[in-house]
């Protein structure tokens, strides 16, 4: 697993929101996509992240749906570039406890996303 890329395997398709798009919205597309997080894109740029348990956690904290999504996305975003292996993926997904990586190029353009799911998969196919 240690040859396989990250770009072997991610998804290309990545769900992007504005800081400004509220909770609700954030989460009516992600339900519509079948996905567990969203990227916070500003001017190109990758500032956040918002997933599935941080909504599990606003939603225990009562926060008012209609509150921009800027206001409680991870913005200290974990990235990884797609020439990197799986392996170094998983590793960084274990040790920092997160289950989505966006995926940047030499650029630092967000050109897709690694969900653990996707590891899991990969790994399936090879055992």
């Amino acid at each position: 697993m240690a040859s396989v890329k990250v770009a072997d395997i991610m998804s290309k398709n990545v769900l992007t929101v504005s800081p400004s798009t509220s909770l609700r919205d954030a989460a009516a597309v992600m339900l519509k996509r079948n996905v567990g997080c969203v990227v916070v894109m500003e001017d190109d740029k990758c500032v956040g992240i918002l997933t599935e348990r941080d909504f599990l956690r606003l939603f225990y904290e009562r926060v008012d749906a209609e509150e921009p999504v800027e206001k409680y996305m991870s913005k200290n975003v974990i990235t990884i570039r797609d020439s990197a292996s799986v392996n170094e993926a998983k590793n960084i997904m274990v040790s920092q406890r997160i289950r989505h990586l966006p995926v940047i190029d030499y650029s630092n353009r967000l050109i897709g996303i690694l969900s653990m799911r996707d590891v899991f998969e990969r790994i399936q196919t090879v055992i």
